[in-house]
């Protein structure tokens, strides 16, 4: 219901009875006056019925050049009502520059501005609303209010028509003089105000920004006795309301620069903490708490992580509200949870949503029970969701602002940016948080791997004391020796070929002695890549090594050996495609040579072990060749990268151009013997041969079995159901690699014989009734008289005598 506005006559003042004669009445010209300033529309009525133009164009004249100087006015006040406008501006500049300086709320500014203008337009108060929460009310603006002396801001009724002159100018956006308040239909209400029972005449302005959005509405106000404001008085108002708009617009934009300037000035100082001290999680948080409260001028700050898990709500790192060497102290205690569906925060977990409570108290999600347990009074509170990837993992509370009655909007715009970055912030600490997790249980895993992948003492003590049996010195040195029998002296076969080639005084015989059990130990059970393989092929290499002395260098001949027996180090019994073309993570850490990579870094993880180095007695310069040697070595065991080298070899053969003593020439002869020790086994006699073919079956088709499972077709090779295909793919890989590199090695016999190069093929006639019923024997036989006149041989070796 509209407020029943009151006149002076129901203050107590009583009209005069029937007009009667002047003596009758005892009139007096001070009765008169009083009468008419009591009742100023019946002057009015007077004026506009009996008095012409002219006349009151003469008092109009009279009146300005008669009119005594006020009394009450000051200097500075005079310079306000100054006709001459640039004064006026010029003081104003004066007064904002000393504002701008000091920053401050922008409230407050108007304020002041405001009561400039009052001085300016003589009036005798003034009123200045603010929007409300939703941009739909007026709060009236007190600078001081009644409970604690802080700016405060009172709700004053919906923006609407038919109620105050305030609310009428707000819905309407423009400037409104009203003579007579009291006499005036369209406000009920008047000013909305219990002084407003003294208000005559109201000059009303709203507080546009240069794009025309509304920020407040300033009310002035002249009482009774006054002469009401006039066209004059509006046009001193509005002209230095609008200037005072656009300073405060341009005060807002240069304290929103400043901000950004600050912003980006902070993040570059967080990085930098961060990059420089990663482990120091809670110090970024730190950090970004402490600008946090800078950036919306608050007492206190709070940052939640969310728990989605349990519903809940945590920290550990608190505001105590102390102060040391200018910084706010954060404290880290014991964590404490609380549930979800609790509180503001957890109303902004929950939400998503922005929270700006000006009262905490009088809003029924408060949780008070923090209050009553700390001794802390919140006043209002500003909460803010961090948000990553859609979903809400942290909320970041604002406690009680400093200079105004509340967080504002811009508030919020800001603190909305730099939620942004405390996501970022928060990613990173749980990321980091999960890292460390990670890094103990990686911790605990390799110490769990390395008890079970390093020899004991017993075993490389008793492996320092073996002897060789006498047979196996007369057939070492062939490359159709067969280690097979010997398996539980293999270890002992591979000291005595690194003792023959290198010498004994070569390695520590310890330290040799760990290496190759703890070698030993790291070669996974698989059918074919296994500890037997690695010996059979450091087995070859020490034939050629035998038959090749003085073309390689002590360092190459140790370096070579290494990398044989530790070429296929954790081989599971997968190819490098198989791996590469399901996302394994060998794959991903290795996007060429795959297995072969992770064969050479397994090689240096067993060398850094306590008492395994056994290059510790190299220097530096000879410690990195003979890796790089080894490195070479192993990945070139990769047969992708063998068809590549054999192109190569096969122009610089062509040309005569092939030279060992180049270091490019060298390593692709290095890596030709590489391949050849690595397919040796077709240089075994024939049931040696065989037992090898069985066992790469096992493994390729133990490999299609996996693609089968989830519906692949893997190639023939690989495919169990095909096993009558296995001897056209043993005979095609033979034909393709094994001749090739025999044909290599003849035409080098002939064009460097100071290499002493020759190579020995024999051919054995194969028997007529030999088949592959068992799928995996190596078959070489007479295929069909139908296709032609050649005959399928198998090599039975392909030894390479330099």
């Amino acid at each position: 219901m509209s407020k029943k506005r009151k006149s002076p006559d129901d203050q107590g003042i009583q009209e005069s009875p029937p007009a009667r004669s002047s003596e009758q009445q005892g009139l007096t010209d001070e009765k008169v006056k009083a009468y008419l300033s009591l009742h100023p529309q019946m002057l009015d009525e007077f004026v506009l019925e009996s008095v012409s133009a002219e006349t009151l164009d003469r008092w109009l004249k009279r009146k300005t050049s008669s009119r005594p100087a006020d009394d009450t006015s000051t200097k500075e006040v005079s310079r306000y009502q100054d006709t001459n406008m640039q004064g006026v501006v010029y003081e104003l500049n004066s007064f904002m520059e000393q504002r701008l300086d000091t920053g401050g709320d922008n409230k407050l500014l108007l304020y002041e501005l405001s009561n400039i203008i009052k001085t300016a337009t003589k009036a005798d108060s003034f009123a200045l609303y603010f929007l409300g929460e939703c941009n739909n009310s007026l709060c009236l603006y007190t600078p001081r209010g009644a409970k604690d002396g802080r700016p405060s801001l009172v709700p004053s009724g919906p923006i609407s028509y038919g109620t105050t002159i305030a609310a009428y100018v707000a819905k309407t956006r423009k400037t409104l003089l009203v003579e007579d308040i009291i006499g005036d239909e369209r406000f009920p209400d008047g000013t909305g105000q219990d002084s407003g029972i003294h208000v005559h005449s109201v000059l009303c302005l709203p507080v546009l920004t240069a794009i025309g959005d509304l920020i407040a509405i300033l009310e002035l106000h002249r009482h009774w006795g006054r002469e009401p404001f006039n066209l004059r008085h509006q046009e001193v108002a509005t002209a230095n309301l609008a200037w005072a708009s656009v300073a405060i617009h341009q005060v807002q934009m240069c304290r929103g620069l400043a901000k950004q300037t600050e912003l980006n000035d902070f993040l570059l100082d967080v990085s930098k903490t961060y990059f420089d001290n990663i482990v120091a999680i809670d110090s970024l948080l730190e950090h970004i708490m402490i600008y946090a409260k800078n950036l919306v001028n608050a007492d206190r700050c709070a940052l939640f992580q969310v728990d989605h898990s349990n519903k809940e709500l945590y920290s550990d790192l608190f505001d105590i509200g102390e102060e040391k060497e200018g910084k706010p102290v954060f404290r880290k205690t014991k964590e404490i949870r609380f549930s979800i569906d609790k509180g503001i925060a957890g109303q902004v977990a929950r939400t998503g949503e922005v929270l700006n409570i000006p009262d905490a108290y009088a809003d029924p999600r408060f949780n008070r029970e923090v209050d009553l347990k700390t001794g802390y009074t919140t006043r209002n509170i500003l909460c803010m969701p961090i948000v990553s990837r859609g979903t809400v993992i942290g909320v970041v509370q604002m406690v009680n602002k400093l200079s105004g009655s509340a967080f504002t909007k811009t508030d919020e715009n800001n603190f909305k940016m730099f939620a942004v970055f405390c996501a970022l912030a928060l990613h990173c600490a749980n990321m980091y948080h999960r890292i460390r997790h990670s890094e103990c249980i990686y911790r605990v895993t390799m110490e769990k791997l390395s008890y079970h992948s390093i020899c004991t003492s017993e075993e490389w003590k008793t492996l320092s004391q073996l002897n060789l049996p006498e047979p196996i010195y007369k057939e070492i040195e062939t490359f159709q020796f067969d280690i097979s029998p010997y398996e539980e002296i293999w270890p002992a076969v591979f000291i005595y070929m690194v003792h023959s080639s290198c010498g004994k005084s070569s390695f520590e015989l310890e330290k040799l002695c760990r290496f190759t059990m703890s070698v030993r130990k790291n070669y996974r059970r698989v059918p074919y890549h296994n500890w037997k393989h690695a010996v059979t092929v450091a087995h070859c290499m020490f034939a050629i090594l035998q038959k090749t002395t003085g073309i390689f260098t002590e360092l190459e001949k140790k370096g070579l050996l290494i990398a044989c027996l530790c070429h296929d180090l954790d081989h599971r019994g997968y190819s490098n495609t198989y791996l590469q073309k399901f996302d394994h993570p060998l794959a991903a850490l290795y996007s060429t040579s795959t297995m072969e990579q992770h064969h050479f870094s397994q090689t240096v993880s067993i060398l850094q072990l306590e008492g395994h180095n056994i290059f510790s007695n190299m220097n530096s310069s000879e410690y990195e060749q003979v890796l790089e040697i080894i490195r070479k070595a192993i990945i070139a065991t990769d047969l992708a990268l063998y068809f590549n080298n054999h192109q190569q070899l096969t122009e610089l053969l062509t040309t005569g151009g092939l030279d060992l003593n180049n270091h490019s020439h060298r390593d692709r002869v290095i890596g030709l013997m590489m391949t050849a020790c690595d397919l040796c086994s077709v240089t075994k006699r024939w049931q040696v041969t065989r037992l090898t073919a069985n066992d790469i079956y096992a493994e390729f088709w133990a490999e299609g079995d996996e693609m089968k499972k989830i519906g692949i077709q893997p190639i023939p090779m690989m495919d169990r159901d095909k096993k009558d295909e296995v001897p056209q793919g043993q005979v095609r890989p033979a034909q393709n690699i094994c001749v090739l590199y025999a044909t290599h090695t003849h035409t080098h016999t002939h064009t460097h014989t100071h290499t002493h190069t020759h190579t020995h093929t024999h051919t054995h006639t194969p028997r007529e009734k030999r088949h592959a019923c068992s799928g995996g024997n190596l078959v070489c036989k007479h295929k069909t008289a139908e296709r032609g006149k050649h005959k399928w041989q198998r090599r039975n070796r392909i030894n390479i005598l330099f």
